[in-house]
C-alpha cells in the first residue's frame, strides 16, 4: 500500500529578510524563523506543523493494522474451532484459513504504510527545522542552542542535538566555535553580506544574548528592519 502524497506548502521567501526560512507559530501568529518578522499563514512550511499530519496518519494506520490483524486472527480461530467441533478439521482449515490470510495481509499492509508515513513525517519535520536553523544562523551570523530553542519552540537539548548533527553532516554551512567562557556557538559559513556577525557578543542581564552595543535579539531585528525601510 503506497502512502498518499503529503499536502505541499509553497516555499515563499520572507519579504522582510529575503531568506527562504520556514515560519514558526507563536500562538496563532506566524513569524519568520530567521528575522522574526510577521509572515502570512501557510505561506511556507512551519516548524510547528511540518510532518505532523504524516505522523498522525501513520499512527492511525498502525493502530488500524493491529486491530485488523489481531481481530482477524481471533475471528479465524473462533470460526475454525466452531467448524471443527461441528464438522472436521479439514473443513475448519478451509473456512478459517482465508479469514486468517486476508486479515494478516491487510494488517501487514497497514502496519507497513503506517511505518512509512511516520518516517516521512519525521524526515519532513527534521528537514524543516534544519532549514530554519540555517536561515537563523545566516541572518544573525551565529547562535547558541538556547537561541535556536527559543525560536523553534523546542527544549534546549533538542536544539543542541539538531545543531550538532547539522554541523557534522553539513560543515560547509554550519561551524562550531567555543569562546573563552566555554559557550558553544554555531556559526554560519556562507552568510549574506548584510549579516550582523557581532550579534550576541556580550551576555546581558539574566543571561540574555546581546551585541556589543547592548541590544538584545529583538532590538537587533528592529534595527535591521528600520535600516531596510530607510533604504
Amino acid at each position: 500500500m503506497t502512502p498518499p502524497p503529503a499536502m505541499t506548502v509553497p516555499n515563499v521567501p520572507c519579504p522582510a529578510c529575503g531568506r527562504d526560512a520556514p515560519i514558526v507559530y507563536r500562538g496563532v501568529v506566524p513569524h519568520c524563523t530567521a528575522c522574526g518578522a510577521y509572515r502570512a499563514p501557510l505561506s511556507t512550511p512551519s516548524v510547528n506543523l511540518a510532518g505532523k499530519s504524516s505522523q498522525m496518519g501513520g499512527t492511525v494506520a498502525s493502530v488500524a493494522g493491529w486491530l485488523i490483524l489481531l481481530g482477524g486472527l481471533a475471528a479465524a480461530t473462533g470460526v475454525g474451532l466452531l467448524t471443527w467441533a461441528l464438522f472436521t478439521l479439514t473443513a475448519a482449515l478451509w473456512v478459517a484459513g482465508p479469514i486468517a490470510l486476508v486479515s494478516a495481509a491487510m494488517g501487514w499492509l497497514l502496519l507497513r504504510s503506517g511505518k512509512s508515513l511516520r518516517q516521512s513525517g519525521r524526515d519532513a519535520e527534521r528537514a524543516t527545522r534544519e532549514q530554519a536553523l540555517v536561515a537563523l544562523a545566516q541572518h544573525h551570523g551565529r547562535l547558541t542552542a538556547a537561541d535556536a530553542a527559543r525560536v523553534l519552540r523546542v527544549p534546549i537539548p533538542v536544539a543542541d542535538g539538531m545543531l550538532t548533527d547539522l554541523a557534522k553532516r553539513d560543515p560547509e554551512r554550519i561551524a562550531v566555535d567555543v569562546d573563552d567562557q566555554g559557550v558553544v556557538w554555531y556559526r554560519a559559513i556562507a552568510a549574506m553580506p548584510h549579516v550582523r556577525v557581532d550579534a550576541f557578543e556580550t551576555p546581558g542581564p539574566g543571561g540574555a544574548r546581546v551585541d556589543a552595543g547592548g541590544s538584545d535579539l529583538a532590538e537587533i531585528e528592529a534595527e535591521a528592519e528600520a535600516e531596510r525601510r530607510a533604504k
